[in-house]
């Protein structure tokens, strides 16, 4: 069961927001932000219960009847005093909104007190119903009467009389304050909820004044000016279908962009230019989308931001500049700023040398073994439709078929996706990953640092981290196993905690309240770091550091254990640092130190094709020592009994 929240803990949530921006950004803030916290804190308890409940709540219009809080004792009385210190204005909502928003009770209620007598006289279509037959109408046509009666004028005077309906006024800018506490559009007020609720235990990591993104009030206009051009993108649909597209709109967003100063490039801060690059590339993408690929081009030229130049090389294609365009691929093979950009250059150069009438590149296809797996239709598996294989059960069929005992030799098949590496790195480097670095942190709610997926993520930390490499190069492991047991349970982007706790002795037929011991290393982490050794981690580390977004997945679905039946289980695997003879002469890692090697699975099922970053790791692992196979899954013909 989840833990009960205190009553008002969204006002003690709302005020931790305002103490943490006032401590870190307190001699950054305007008139206008200071002047909020000194009214909300003169507030009385209820009218600041009040206005967070309205900021939580979807608008922009409010009224009496709609608001019923518990814990709020008198709220005429609290919207009263927000009226008095200019923190709501009453305002009639847009008619639109106002219909929509009016329950078919309420339509009824406030025709029916209408006069049918008083519609628009030498209107034909006026007509007179009763008060039966008003209530035997659908909402849309209760609304259609009105209009058709002459009606629709007194009926929004009865849905919104005067001082009834209420919005927030321009003075409530909690907007910047979650701004500012988050540093990310992507987190709320809704984050603190998480945490309550014990959902996320975050790592203890410092959050101070000196590691803030923002030095300047000319920056935190900057800030302000580019989250109201995102929110403008969102919530205005400029991002839709082009036949959807309301084009004024998109054209003045389009101007408003570029009319943007220049002032946060010149202060060179990261957050700003990152946040103008993707607005550039998602007014671009559509103008191309719209076929404005001069204009496109234009837009796409204002940043190297991947996709950028593979956007750009496909509108010069569509121009027909096909020789600038194989140019900008050959600089994108040559040095490419993602491993997605790289995959993508590669077939647009195939694709531009076939245009230019020129030998294309042989494809890259990566090497790796496959084999068939025929299984059992079960009566669950038939009656998926079209009898075809459920993606998620294809993978559990396999590990369950390639599970066995031969040659005095437990092969153990457990599925893990890009689970397994993923929380090996995230364990591995996890107080490097939670270190004190500018920018990185602005509030206690991360799960990872701010830069964690893009390119500066490694050269800003390059000492540590080269650091880590060298000592799992030299065999010492024992820092993923240390962080496994200081950090259990502690939210990581890239640790899946479960992961550890579907595999157990029990699985092997060894009960043993020993090894259920939560505070010894789980089966599948013994097992992970007897397979692999230091050496062979250090490097697929290394090689996923150059693109974490790409690498961290498309790991195959498998991981195949084989183990010595006279292996003890009972007693944890020695994860002791290897001798020189666990190294091959190539220099690869030997991985049958302690009786446990290990080779991956891809499962595909009919129909299922490898996707390129797929292809890259099975061929990345057959290269370092370790088989990868991809299973092609089938049913056998044989019938359902």
């Amino acid at each position: 069961m989840p833990p009960a929240l205190p009553v008002y803990y969204y006002l003690n949530n709302f005020n931790t927001m305002l103490q943490g921006v006032q401590h870190r950004y307190g001699d950054l803030l305007d008139e206008l932000e200071l002047g909020f916290i000194n009214t909300f804190s003169a507030l009385g308890q209820d009218a600041q219960c009040l206005l967070v409940r309205l900021i939580s709540r979807k608008g922009p219009w409010f009224c009496l009847p709609q608001l019923s809080y518990i814990e709020i004792k008198d709220i005429p009385a609290a919207i009263s005093q927000l009226h008095a210190h200019e923190l709501i204005d009453y305002e009639r909502p847009e008619t639109s909104w106002l219909l929509q928003k009016s329950t078919k009770a309420e339509l009824i209620k406030a025709l029916v007190a209408q006069d049918s007598s008083q519609a628009e006289p030498g209107n034909p279509e006026a007509s007179n119903l009763d008060c039966a037959a008003i209530k035997r109408l659908k909402k849309s046509e209760l609304i259609e009467y009105a209009q058709n009666a002459g009606l629709l004028a007194r009926l929004l005077v009865g849905l919104a009389p005067e001082q009834h309906w209420f919005c927030l006024s321009p003075k409530v800018v909690y907007r910047r304050f979650e701004l500012l506490y988050f540093e990310r559009m992507s987190q709320s007020l809704s984050q603190f909820i998480l945490a309550d609720l014990g959902i996320h235990n975050f790592e203890a990591y410092s959050v101070s004044v000196a590691s803030r993104s923002f030095n300047t009030r000319a920056e935190l206009e900057g800030l302000y000016a580019l989250s109201n051009l995102y929110r403008e993108f969102e919530e205005g649909g400029l991002g839709g279908k082009p036949c959807d597209l309301d084009v004024k709109k998109f054209d003045s967003f389009c101007q408003s962009l570029t009319e943007l100063p220049d002032f946060f490039k010149e202060a060179d801060n990261e957050k700003l230019n990152r946040m103008t690059q993707v607005l550039w590339l998602m007014a671009a993408r559509q103008l191309e989308r719209l076929g404005l690929f001069e204009r496109a081009l234009a837009f796409y030229a204002n940043t190297e931001r991947p996709p950028s130049r593979e956007r750009r090389t496909r509108c010069l294609n569509k121009l027909g500049r096909d020789d600038e365009a194989l140019r900008l691929v050959e600089l994108m093979l040559a040095e490419p700023m993602e491993e997605s950009e790289r995959l993508v250059a590669r077939r647009l150069q195939k694709s531009l040398h076939r245009s230019l009438r020129r030998a294309a590149p042989k494809s890259w296809q990566g090497e790796f073994d496959t084999f068939k797996l025929e299984c059992q239709r079960t009566a669950t598996d038939e009656s998926q439709e079209d009898g075809a294989l459920n993606a998620e059960r294809v993978e559990q069929i396999a590990a369950r078929h390639l599970t066995r005992v031969q040659d005095k030799k437990l092969h153990l098949c457990v599925e893990v996706e890009n689970r397994l590496f993923a929380s090996l790195f995230g364990l591995a480097f996890w107080d490097i990953i939670f270190a004190d670095v500018r920018s990185a942190f602005a509030n206690p709610y991360q799960s990872r640092p701010s830069d964690m997926y893009h390119s500066d993520f490694y050269p800003r930390r390059k000492r540590a981290i080269d650091a880590r490499l060298a000592a799992l190069a030299s065999g010492d492991i024992e820092v993923i196993v240390s962080h496994f047991h200081a950090k259990r349970g502690i939210t990581n982007d890239w640790v899946h905690w479960p992961l550890f706790e579907e595999l157990s002795h029990d699985d092997l037929g060894l009960e043993s309240a020993q090894n259920r011991d939560k505070e010894k290393t789980p089966l599948l982490l013994q097992l992970a770091l007897g397979a692999f050794s230091g050496a062979f981690l250090a490097n697929l580390f290394r090689h996923m550091l150059f693109d974490l977004r790409y690498y961290r997945a498309g790991f195959p679905d498998l991981i195949c254990f084989h183990l010595d039946l006279d292996l003890d289980l009972e007693l944890e695997l020695e994860l002791e640092r290897p001798s020189s003879e666990d190294s091959r002469e190539d220099g690869l890692p030997n991985l049958q130190h302690n009786g446990v090697s290990a080779e991956l699975i891809e499962v595909k099922g009919p129909g299922d094709s490898l996707r390129d970053n797929q292809i890259i790791w099975l061929d990345w692992f057959n290269r370092h020592g370790v088989k990868a196979s991809v299973c092609y899954l089938s049913w056998a013909e044989s019938s359902v009994e």
